[in-house]
């Protein structure tokens, strides 16, 4: 168990170009000691959850599908337990998502989402932490 337990988990459909929807994810390792040099870039993803760096063992981004498919297809793609698929769905239709092409989900129950949560993030809404598989 523990903080790695935790998914946070992201859904909704974009139509970005794999490498456009991939570049929000790119982090900069361009400049020596990373994150302490004044030029170190935040990427898109980190400046959305209010990190300078995260993980990339504990994320997991799913190549877009071409068309938007069921909800329980797209979940299938995920790290989350089986048993959480309903509350993910019952906060998909409040936000309106009948059907999706994209899901993304970082592992760490430690983070926190800043709130007031972002309209979108890379075009996919923040759905909240739920049980990993």
């Amino acid at each position: 168990m523990g903080k790695y337990n935790k998914i946070h988990v992201w859904i909704g459909t974009t139509f970005k170009e794999e490498e456009e929807y991939q570049k929000y994810f790119k982090l900069d390792y361009s400049t020596e000691g990373h994150f302490e040099s004044p030029n170190y870039k935040l990427c898109e993803f980190c400046k959305d959850i209010g990190e300078v760096w995260y993980d990339q063992d504990f994320i997991g981004i799913i190549p877009r599908f071409d068309e938007e498919v069921s909800l329980d297809e797209i979940l299938e793609e995920s790290s989350t337990d089986q048993e959480e698929w309903d509350k993910i769905k019952n906060v998909c239709n409040e936000y309106g998502i009948e059907k999706a092409n994209a899901i993304f989900w970082y592992a760490d129950g430690d983070l926190v989402v800043p709130k007031p949560y972002k309209e979108e993030y890379n075009d996919l809404k923040y759905i909240g932490m739920y049980e990993g598989d």
